[in-house]
């Protein structure tokens, strides 16, 4: 067995990732020189910080934090060096001068937003050092006497501990300024809500998925009776024919329940792993999704989807491609997809990279060829519920790589499955497949409420459609009431 180094959980000795927590192994890793996050040993960029493994240099925080000392010490030194306050009203004039400056600087402060392949990082640090430089730095010839004329023969006949003490005092004082300005804001200044916006068409930009595995939910404690969970899995999923396998796991916790974990056929539920890699190209910088495709009439296929009945010439960005491929289980989508993104070997290299080494794309969707000649699409319940769990938690691409695959499957059509009988309170990120000529029904799923997530996964095949349906609607059902209810 291999044990975690995060959550010390046993795995199987072939196993790349945690089943548990997802985190990769530390073989597999490599340690950003920046901010000593670790990464995928794939990954060109750092996913914390942005660093370049590649070309960029990291910074040298030695020097940067005796820079910011020697900052400090000299704004001491130059405000020692000017005038003291002699008066009350010296003092007023003091704190309302430094507090002004203080607004001015934090508003020339730069607002950096989080970019994937972190290319604007070192443009953002530099920005950030030469905002504290403004701040640290006190203004020659400040207002700081009656009358606003500067007595520097007197200045200079002050002892050097007097004017150090006083230098001491004016900080204290523009920081108490700066509080009142910045701790109080008025009901005038506060920024003007955003209007909700009803999005009835597909977006270019897919939305990010908030509120899911906060840093409070994930020290939250559900409910997880291993025996009871296997009862409810031998009592509907484990009662019907076919074969049949289960995976059940809180998102942020060690147990777990496999049920007969083997490789099966996948159906449309391999179409999780060609967007994970599609959002894995684009944090490496070689895939756009805002680049947009001209559909043509030889790309159609049949089956589930929307974008066979589109016109020839309909240009559709591959980020609404994917967004059709998981929310319809667009067939096309998955297709064209494939073909972009360089086929079967690098997907497939991809998904091994991911540690889903039951996971394996053969075939494109309705390649009956294929079919007849024994290639098919195949998965694993491990593999689909660990993939589900580090994206829950952050762990499979990048934050907002992952937030967004969150809200696409959140929008999936499909619930008649594991979902179908979850109170409206539930919060559903699925995919299904289904092939209904090899009685294949599957459903991967994360449910969250107010008292936590977890995650269920149950691939049938060779099996009777009405009993997969009945069972999978039961056992959803009973999942939700013993972990979350």
């Amino acid at each position: 067995m291999r044990k975690c180094q995060n959550c010390n959980h046993e795995n199987p000795d072939n196993a790349a990732f945690c089943e548990n927590c997802g985190i990769k192994f530390i073989d597999n890793l490599k340690k950003c020189p920046q901010c000593q996050t670790v990464n995928t040993s794939e990954s060109r960029f750092c996913e914390n910080c942005g660093y370049d493994f590649q070309s960029a240099t990291p910074k040298d925080t030695g020097n940067e934090e005796q820079l910011q000392q020697s900052n400090r010490s000299n704004a001491v030194h130059d405000l020692a060096e000017q005038q003291v306050p002699t008066s009350a009203a010296d003092v007023t004039s003091t704190m309302a001068n430094g507090s002004d400056n203080a607004i001015s600087s934090a508003q020339e402060r730069p607002q950096v937003q989080h970019a994937i392949d972190g290319k604007e990082k070192s443009q953002s640090g530099s920005e950030s050092e030469s905002s504290q430089g403004k701040l640290s730095s006190a203004p020659d010839g400040a207002s700081m006497m009656t009358g606003g004329t500067p007595d520097k023969q007197r200045v200079s006949r002050l002892p050097k501990g007097v004017r150090l003490v006083s230098g001491l005092v004016i900080i204290l004082l523009i920081g108490v300024g700066a509080y009142f300005v910045y701790g109080h804001p008025s009901a005038s200044s506060k920024a003007p809500s955003t209007p909700a916006v009803t999005n009835k068409e597909r977006s270019n930009v897919a939305t990010k998925e908030s509120g899911t595995s906060s840093s409070g939910e994930k020290h939250k404690s559900v409910n997880f009776n291993v025996t009871e969970i296997k009862k409810d899995i031998g009592a509907t999923v484990g009662a019907i024919g076919g074969t049949n396998s289960v995976y059940v796991s809180p998102v942020n916790s060690e147990q777990s329940v496999v049920v007969n974990n083997g490789s099966q056929r996948s159906a449309s539920s391999i179409k999780i792993y060609i967007m994970v890699t599609a959002y894995a190209m684009a944090k490496e910088g070689v895939f756009n999704l805002n680049d947009t495709h001209t559909l043509t009439n030889d790309e159609k296929v049949g089956g589930t989807g929307v974008i066979q009945n589109m016109r020839a010439g309909t240009e559709l960005s591959y980020r609404e491609i994917i967004e059709y491929m998981i929310d319809d289980s667009d067939n096309t989508g998955a297709n064209i997809m494939i073909d972009k993104l360089g086929g079967f070997q690098l997907i497939n290299n991809k998904i091994k990279s991911m540690g889903a080494t039951d996971t394996k794309l053969r075939r494109k969707m309705l390649d009956t060829k294929a079919l007849d000649n024994g290639r098919d699409n195949t998965t694993s319940a491990r593999d689909m519920g660990t993939t589900l769990k580090m994206i829950y938690n952050h762990h499979l691409v990048s934050r907002e790589a992952d937030d967004e695959m969150l809200a696409i499957l959140r929008k999936n059509q499909n619930r008649t499955k594991l979902p179908n009988q979850l109170p409206s309170t539930a919060t559903v990120y699925n995919k299904t497949g289904e092939y209904a000529d090899y009685g294949v029904q599957n459903d991967a799923e994360i449910v969250r409420n107010s008292q936590g997530a977890f995650v269920a996964v149950v691939l049938s095949e060779d099996g009777e459609e009405t009993d997969q349906l009945a069972a999978m609607n039961k056992l959803g059902l009973m999942l939700y009431q013993n972990i979350l209810a």
